[in-house]
């Protein structure tokens, strides 16, 4: 049995609210997206930089084993300690679910997790050894002063020689439509060199010195760039989930239409139908 236009014009109403929701919600991801994917791409090449000049440094430094950058060295042990860095907010698609998926792949309940984000926390909290809290908020005001205060916190842990490996879960921004989640090491650095032929270049103080300068602002960089592609993955997943909402919601409310029309038709052909059954049986009666 068909539904009664009342009903359906209800439903018309229901769909076109929640349309406009959805389309003010992929606004506001476009306009993140935006601010984000600007500054993703000039941390990107700022990360790049430092690295060649940390890899340069590296190559014509005169290190001893003891005397490299805590971040650089291998501690002993087989502990990993894991970033997991995630939403607070939902309505973004399948972004958490992506990450969920490789936190459980990699983290048992013996390992140890620097929750970033709440949808992580309330999701493991109860499934691994120990749960860091301090910087669970960091990516609602995310700042290079913020990262900084984060690195040398994950230094200090590092540095117990607690652990023997830092590894980060988070999504890579792949482009405007694709992100990937994937677990990295963080910690220790990989200790590559420069390959590239080049003259010494002339350092002021010792190639020890600018080295030791240079890998902590790269680490910070290398962590703000995490995080900055962490929040820019977000608002895409919710940029692209809104738009899709609000085509599914289009197309909805269309056939709501189509159905509403189509039984206010239907319900005037039949009111028309009685109004001329009426009159032509009234037609027949015989007054005496």
């Amino acid at each position: 049995m068909a539904e009664s236009p009342l009903i359906i014009k209800n439903r018309i109403q229901a769909v076109e609210s929640i349309r406009k929701i959805t389309k003010v919600m992929k606004l506001i991801a476009s306009s993140k997206y935006t601010k984000l994917k600007t500054l993703y791409d000039g941390n990107l090449e700022y990360v790049t930089q430092l690295k060649k000049a940390m890899r340069i440094c590296l190559k014509y430094n005169h290190y001893s084993q003891s005397k490299l950058p805590t971040c650089l060295t291998q501690n002993p042990g087989n502990k990993k300690l894991f970033i997991f860095v995630t939403s607070t907010l939902g309505l973004c698609g399948g972004y958490y679910y992506n990450l969920e998926k490789i936190a459980k792949e990699n983290i048992s309940s013996n390992d140890d997790v620097v929750f970033i984000g709440e949808r992580g926390y309330r999701s493991l909290k109860n499934k691994v050894h120990k749960a860091y809290l301090d910087y669970l908020h960091i990516l609602d005001s995310l700042s290079f002063e913020r990262v900084n205060a984060f690195r040398h916190y994950l230094d200090k842990l590092y540095r117990d020689e607690t652990y023997s490996e830092i590894d980060i879960i988070y999504t890579k921004f792949i482009n405007a439509m694709e992100t990937k989640a994937v677990c990295e090491k963080l910690l220790p650095l990989s200790y590559e060199v420069s390959n590239e032929v080049t003259k010494e270049p002339l350092f002021e103080g010792t190639s020890d010195k600018v080295a030791d300068l240079i890998v902590p602002h790269y680490l910070d960089a290398l962590i703000y760039r995490y995080l900055l592609e962490s929040l820019l993955c977000e608002q895409t997943n919710r940029k692209n989930s809104m738009e899709n909402a609000t085509t599914s919601a289009n197309k909805l409310l269309y056939d709501l239409i189509l159905e509403y029309n189509k039984v206010r038709q239907q319900r005037i052909t039949e009111e028309m139908t009685e109004v001329t059954n009426g009159s032509g049986s009234g037609s027949n009666l015989n007054f005496i």
